[in-house]
C-alpha cells in the first residue's frame, strides 16, 4: 500500500475515550510515516486533538454550541458544511472508533474508498462499513479499551506492541497560567490532585473518604482539587468536613491543556474513571491511583505499571450502570477505605 495515503479517524466524545484512541496514531504513522491523518470530533474534546504532532487536519463537530442553539435549518446546513469539507479531502481510509450510528453515518458520508469497523456495532452502525474486525463486545469487562481502538491499526498492518500516546505542545502562556494558579504551593513537597467528581455518581467514591484521605495528606503534601465549576459544591462538602486549610481548588480554572500541563507537574492523582485520569495518563507524568466502581478496572484503568486501580471485585461489578440498585447501594465503594488508599500513596511517593 501507497504509504502517502490520506486517513480519517472518527472519534467524536467523550473525551476520556478519545484520549484512549490517540495510540493508534503512533502506530499508524509508524507504519505508514507518509500518511496524512485527519480526525472528525466534537468539540468538547477538541483541544486534545488540534495541535497534536500526528493529526494533520482536525474536523470539529460543534455539538455543544448546537445543543445550546436547539434544532435549526442554519446548523443542518452547517453539518453537510463540514461533511463536504471532508469529502474534498479524498480519504482513502475512514476508521469508525466509535461505533455508534452518529460516528458511522460521518464515515460513509466521507467519501472514503475503505471504511473499517468492528463487526455487530451498536445501533447498527456497521450498516455504514465495508470493512469489518472480528466482532467483540464494547464493554468487555476483561479487554483493555485501547487494546479495541489499536484493532484498525493491526488490520491495516501496524505492529501495536507500543503504547505510545501524542498530546499537543504546551504553549509559554498555559505554563505561565499554571504557574499562577500554584503559586502558594510549597515547592519542597509532593504535588498531589485529587480529581472527586465523574458525570456518573456510581463512580464516585464516599464523600466522607476523600475527606479523610485530605486530612491524612495535607500536612506533608500540597493538596490541589480539580474539577468544573459544577464541581465546586462536591468539593466544598468535601473540604467542610474536616478541620484544614492545607489543600487549593481549581475547580472550574482549568482548560483540558492547563491539565496537560498541570500533570506534568503532579507527582500523584487520585481520581475515579474520568476524564481527567486519562489526561493525566497520556502525559505519562503522574502515578494514577483509581478507584473503580461501576465501570471495569481491567477495560479502561491507566496504562502502565506504575499505576494502581482499586476495584472491589464484587459479583455486582462491573455493571456499567450510573444509578446503584443494591439494598446497600455503593458498597463497591464503601470497601475501598482511606487507608487502603493511604497506604498505597505513601508507598509510591
Amino acid at each position: 500500500m501507497n504509504e502517502k495515503i490520506k486517513i480519517l479517524i472518527v472519534r467524536l466524545s467523550a473525551i476520556g475515550d478519545v484520549i484512549h484512541s490517540l495510540p493508534i496514531l503512533n502506530a499508524l504513522k509508524k507504519k505508514f510515516p507518509e500518511a496524512n491523518i485527519s480526525w472528525v470530533v466534537e468539540d468538547k474534546a477538541a483541544d486534545i486533538l488540534l495541535n497534536n504532532p500526528l493529526i494533520d487536519k482536525v474536523f470539529i463537530i460543534p455539538k455543544k454550541r448546537w445543543k445550546k442553539e436547539g434544532f435549526s435549518f442554519n446548523n443542518i446546513r452547517e453539518f453537510f458544511d463540514i461533511i463536504s469539507s471532508i469529502r474534498k479531502e479524498e480519504f482513502d481510509i475512514a476508521i469508525d472508533l466509535q461505533e455508534l450510528f452518529k460516528s458511522g453515518i460521518i464515515t460513509y458520508l466521507s467519501g472514503a474508498k475503505r471504511r473499517i469497523a468492528h463487526a455487530k456495532t451498536r445501533e447498527f452502525a456497521d450498516i455504514f462499513i465495508n470493512e469489518k474486525l472480528e466482532a467483540h463486545d464494547i464493554f468487555d469487562p476483561n479487554k483493555m479499551i485501547i487494546e479495541r481502538y489499536l484493532e484498525p491499526a493491526k488490520y491495516l498492518g501496524a505492529s501495536i506492541d507500543e503504547i505510545k500516546f501524542s498530546l499537543p505542545p504546551v504553549n509559554a502562556e498555559t505554563k505561565a497560567y499554571i504557574d499562577n494558579l500554584l503559586q502558594n504551593i510549597d515547592k519542597s513537597k509532593p504535588v498531589i490532585v485529587f480529581s472527586p467528581a465523574t458525570i456518573w455518581p456510581t463512580k464516585h467514591w464516599i464523600e466522607s473518604y476523600w475527606s479523610e484521605l485530605l486530612e491524612k495528606l495535607s500536612s506533608d503534601n500540597n493538596i490541589i482539587f480539580i474539577g468544573s465549576e459544577n464541581d465546586n459544591a462536591l468539593i466544598n462538602r468535601i473540604t467542610a468536613k474536616i478541620n484544614t486549610q492545607n489543600y487549593i481548588s481549581i475547580a472550574g480554572k482549568t482548560t483540558l491543556l492547563d491539565l496537560i500541563e498541570l500533570f506534568n507537574r503532579t507527582n500523584i492523582l487520585v481520581t475515579p474513571d474520568t476524564g481527567p485520569a486519562h489526561i493525566a495518563n497520556a502525559t505519562e507524568k503522574p502515578i494514577i491511583i483509581s478507584i473503580f466502581g461501576a465501570t471495569s478496572y481491567k477495560r479502561s484503568s491507566p496504562y502502565g505499571e506504575k499505576h494502581v486501580a482499586f476495584s472491589a471485585n464484587l459479583p455486582c461489578q462491573p455493571c456499567f450502570k450510573r444509578k446503584c440498585t443494591k439494598k446497600n447501594p455503593m458498597e463497591c465503594m464503601k470497601k475501598i477505605t482511606p487507608d487502603k488508599v493511604l497506604e498505597t500513596i505513601l508507598h509510591k511517593i
